[in-house]
């Protein structure tokens, strides 16, 4: 079941057992005999004779129409026995295939699949199926499961060795592995654990670990369980010092290009102000045909297309928030998507910090065990209006990068647009924290559509817009998996 294995094209022999007619026949006049017997020692033979000459008679008459049609294919017959191992290879042939379809036939509904390669397993049909399509999509189609041996004669547990093949049956390095499959008696796989080869090799080394652990674990008992590890904060407090780090730099430092802020000039505060009233190129577009409530104070073009792209980012951020799983635990998402908006990552990074911190449990009664570690709410799907937030960024950010090249010719042409870039980036703070931000927004995207296709999740800023312009145009967001 790894996601890497590809099933032996060797099939397990099957074995239909089948009782003969005149062996039917033997066992009811054989039963017939027994019961007159026992009556003639009750003193109750004539009676009984009456009445089982009859049944009988229909008995026999029955077993003769039932041999004929047994020998003209008429009746079905019994039943086939299938061993594990059956389905195992069936599976496998199945999943070389490509056909995930009979694969997840062949799973319990509440079947649960640990490769070991994860912390946690995959748990339900559903979510396993939906990992092997993933994996089926991302690994080349002519790797190939072969599985070199396994055990045989048990209908409900089974173990194999196996290996993986690609072209033209060249083994794959690192390729072995094992795993163990437990089926429910209704012939679907219930239990399924995956042991790959490592590709590093310490050798006596972890042996030399494991003398040095053990008396930790010993001291630990029952909280060495890696799974209680899950129920630590390390996500959150790793976010949360990566955030000490961006803040503390970004403001305070004075290595980093331009001024700290308390030594920030009124210009660069009276900079931004101007280019909020061009927000969206709105106020621009306002006076261009006469409508000027509001003045537009003209800013450097490179400097009002970075300022617009990164608001335009800011805002798809917002769809992201209130359809991702993890979430969900998080409150005031509105609140959180809003300081986004004005102040970037001084907002964003301490929400991903809450984000990243472990799933709330359930109360536990006093004494009892705590049971496995929640797993987040699956992602939901794409609001009805994410497609006008994905066209409105698209727009934006396009018109941003002609802005920054071509408008407002005055400022020169693109060797003066380009020495302008540079110049600001190496001496201003507020231009450079904004350069800095665009490189963490890729990220951050990448992390917050986990179950997005690869070439939305990984491409910035306009593979988002696409993404969340997909329910018009009618692509689907895969499920999220552990890849």
């Amino acid at each position: 079941m790894h996601a890497s294995k590809h099933a032996s094209s060797v099939k397990g022999s099957r074995h239909t057992i089948l009782a003969s007619p005149s062996a039917i026949c033997g066992r009811v006049v054989s039963h017939k005999q027994h019961c007159i017997l026992q009556a003639a020692r009750h003193n109750e033979l004539p009676e009984f004779t009456a009445k089982t000459s009859s049944i009988t008679s229909s008995n026999v008459n029955r077993v003769k129409s039932c041999s004929v049609s047994a020998v003209r294919g008429d009746v079905a017959s019994t039943p086939q026995v299938r061993s594990a191992k059956d389905v195992i290879y069936q599976y496998y042939d199945a999943y070389n295939a490509g056909d995930i379809e009979t694969v997840e036939k062949l799973l319990a509904e509440d079947c649960s699949y640990h490769d070991m390669i994860y912390e946690e397993p995959f748990r339900g049909r559903a979510e396993i199926a939906a990992y092997l399509r993933k994996v089926r999509g991302i690994v080349p189609s002519d790797l190939k499961f072969v599985i070199e041996d396994a055990t045989e004669g048990d209908p409900y547990k089974v173990g194999i060795m196996w290996h993986v093949e690609c072209g033209e049956g060249v083994v794959f390095p690192f390729s072995r592995g094992c795993s163990f499959y437990t089926l429910n008696q209704q012939g679907q796989i219930i239990q399924a654990r995956d042991l790959v080869e490592p590709s590093l090799k310490p050798g006596s080394s972890t042996l030399q670990l494991l003398a040095a652990v053990t008396p930790l674990v010993r001291k630990l008992g029952p909280d060495a369980d890696p799974a209680n590890i899950a129920r630590l904060p390390l996500a959150a407090a790793g976010v949360w010092a990566f955030y000490a780090l961006y803040f503390g730099y970004v403001m305070f430092s004075t290595t980093a290009p331009g001024l700290p802020v308390w030594q920030t000039p009124p210009e660069t505060l009276q900079e931004v102000f101007y280019l909020s009233l061009n927000f969206f190129y709105i106020n621009i577009g306002l006076n261009a045909v006469g409508v000027d409530m509001v003045p537009s104070i003209p800013s450097h073009p490179v400097y009002e297309a970075l300022f617009n792209f990164m608001n335009a980012w800011s805002l798809m951020t917002l769809p992201l928030i209130l359809t991702d799983g993890k979430c969900d635990k998080v409150n005031n998402k509105l609140a959180w998507w809003t300081g986004i908006m004005f102040l970037t990552n001084v907002f964003y990074i301490p929400f991903l910090a809450l984000r990243a911190a472990p799933e709330p449990e359930p109360a536990v009664p006093p004494g009892q065990p705590r049971g496995p570690v929640p797993r987040p709410p699956p992602t939901k799907p794409l609001p009805g209006w994410a497609p006008a937030f994905g066209a409105t960024s698209a727009v934006v950010g396009g018109l941003s990068l002609v802005w920054a090249l071509a408008a407002r010719p005055e400022y020169g042409d693109l060797a003066s647009r380009v020495e302008y870039f540079q110049n600001m980036f190496s001496s201003d703070r507020v231009f450079w924290a904004f350069i800095v931000d665009a490189g963490l927004y890729s990220i951050w995207q990448s992390v917050l559509m986990q179950g997005a296709e690869a070439r939305y999740r990984y491409v910035p800023f306009f593979g988002l817009a696409a993404h969340l312009l997909s329910p018009l145009t009618g692509a689907k967001q895969k499920p999220e998996g552990k890849v």
